[in-house]
C-alpha cells in the first residue's frame, strides 16, 4: 500500500503580508497630516525647544508610536518643514527673477515675492521668529540652499550688465541670500513696511552697496 504524504500540521511563522489597501493608505496619510498640523502649530507658537512630542501627539490625536513611525523625532519633523519652506522660497524667487533682465528689477520683485509668501502662510512668521537659531544652524545643510545660490549666481550673471568673476558672482549671490534670510528672520506680527516697500529698501541696499563690483554700470 502506497504511503500517503502526511499533511503539514505546522503553521508558518513567516510574518503575514498585507495586500496594499487604499483605506489603510488613507489612514496613514491622515495620521501623518494630523501630526504635521499639530507640530507646525507647536513649533510656530512655542518653538522647537519648548515643543514636546507628548504635546504634539495629544493635539494630533494619534499614538506616540505613530509619531515615531512617521518622523522619528521632533527635530526630524522640524527639518522637514524647514526644507520644504526653503524649496518653496527657492522656486518662487527664481520664477520672479525670470520675469526681468536687469538685476535691480530682479531683486525687487523676488524680494517682494519672498515676503508676501512668508506672510501668506499661517504661522510662518511665528515658526521663523521662534526658531531663529535652529533655522540658521539647519538651513545650510539642505540641497535647496545650494540650488538657491546657484540660481542666484546664474541670475546675477544675467542681470549684472557686465562680466563678473566666479568669486564676485558667489559673493553677490551670498549677499542677496543673507539679506533675504535676515529680513524674514526679523518678521513678526507687528505692523511694518509693506512687502513692496521692504523689497525696494533691500534692493537699494544691495545694488548700491556693491557698486564697487560695477553692478550699476551698463
Amino acid at each position: 500500500m502506497t504511503e500517503q504524504p502526511r499533511a503539514d500540521t505546522h503553521r508558518s511563522t513567516a510574518p503575514r503580508k498585507y495586500a496594499p489597501s487604499a483605506k489603510r493608505a488613507a489612514r496613514t496619510s491622515e495620521a501623518r497630516d494630523r501630526i504635521r498640523r499639530a507640530a507646525w502649530h507647536a513649533f510656530s507658537s512655542q518653538g522647537l525647544d519648548a515643543a514636546s512630542i507628548a504635546g504634539i501627539v495629544r493635539e494630533s490625536g494619534v499614538s506616540t508610536g505613530s509619531f515615531y513611525n512617521h518622523f522619528g523625532s521632533k527635530e526630524a519633523l522640524f527639518e522637514v518643514f524647514l526644507e520644504e519652506l526653503a524649496e518653496e522660497v527657492r522656486a518662487l524667487t527664481a520664477r520672479a527673477r525670470s520675469k526681468a533682465d536687469d538685476l535691480e528689477t530682479m531683486l525687487r520683485i523676488s524680494f517682494e515675492a519672498l515676503l508676501e509668501h512668508i506672510v501668506s502662510i499661517e504661522g510662518a512668521r511665528g515658526f521663523i521668529e521662534r526658531n531663529q537659531h535652529h533655522v540658521r544652524a539647519s538651513l545650510h545643510q539642505f540641497d535647496a540652499m545650494e540650488r538657491m545660490l546657484e540660481d542666484l549666481r546664474r541670475d546675477v550673471a544675467r542681470g549684472a550688465g557686465r562680466s563678473l568673476s566666479a568669486q564676485e558672482l558667489d559673493l553677490v549671490a551670498r549677499m542677496i541670500f543673507a539679506m533675504g534670510l535676515e529680513t524674514i528672520l526679523q518678521l513678526d506680527e507687528r505692523p511694518g513696511p509693506s512687502s513692496s516697500e521692504a523689497a525696494a529698501l533691500m534692493t537699494a541696499m544691495i545694488v548700491r552697496g556693491v557698486g564697487g563690483l560695477g553692478l550699476e554700470k551698463t
